[in-house]
């Protein structure tokens, strides 16, 4: 079976698209999976983070930046070979790559901040994803996460009113990622909140809300195919 083929985008910049990409790959290579992640963004941070540090990452990492509009092409070559692949895609819908990449994709988690203006800035990736599900990809599945909160808010809330109101039917994770000082820490130091070997403030709870992330979105994945079969 093909492996399972994750698109990480947004089209704003600042989201966190390469932190969640790195660290969810780390935690779901360490429940057992083998794991792959594809750096679509010719700026390269994936990769240059993963090859930054002291030891190399047990998640494998490569640059299929310069494969341009055949982007599609080398992400199906790797499918064969992994159980789930995870790409981190580039910064802006101009870039030809991200529409290649969600062409192959089986799903598109899409990060923002915790704002309507972010939801707003987002609401053309969303439109994006329909339309390539609409045209090329019907079995594209996608949802919305909020990223970098900083404290505590109550703009979940406020965001799930928007969605009603804007009539997309995305969903959003009930899962959250902080804004937290150990996520610059362990790009400095070329590892992730997984295979980091130190004991560093803030580490336990970043492993624990990118594992919640990830234990949410495999079951979300599994319930979206469920329907799939059903309706089929």
């Amino acid at each position: 079976m093909p492996a399972f083929t994750i698109a990480v985008a947004n089209q704003k910049g600042g989201v966190g698209k390469t932190t969640l990409s790195l660290n969810l790959a780390s935690a779901f290579q360490a429940g057992g999976s083998e794991v792959a992640l594809v750096d679509a963004d010719p700026q390269n941070t994936s990769l240059r983070w993963a090859t930054s540090g002291a030891e190399p990452l047990q998640v494998s990492v490569t640059s299929l930046a310069p494969a341009g509009e055949k982007i599609g092409n080398e992400i199906r070559k790797l499918q064969t070979k992994y159980d789930l692949i995870l790409v981190d895609c580039p910064g802006n819908l101009e870039d030809p790559r991200t529409p290649e990449v969600l062409k192959v994709a089986d799903f598109c988690l899409i990060p923002m901040g915790p704002s309507p203006a972010d939801l707003f800035s987002t609401m053309a990736m969303i439109r994006e994803v329909a339309n390539v599900r609409r045209r090329v990809n019907p079995e594209l599945a996608s949802a919305l996460m909020l990223n970098n909160i900083n404290g505590k808010t109550r703009m979940r809330e406020e965001i799930m009113t928007l969605l009603r109101e804007q009539d997309v039917g995305t969903y959003l994770f009930a899962s959250q990622i902080a804004q937290r000082e150990i996520y610059r820490q362990i790009f400095a130091l070329g590892t992730t909140a997984h295979e980091c070997k130190r004991y560093m403030r803030g580490i336990k709870e970043a492993r624990a809300e990118i594992e919640g992330l990830a234990v949410e979105l495999s079951q979300y994945i599994a319930q979206s195919r469920a329907k799939r079969v059903v309706n089929e």
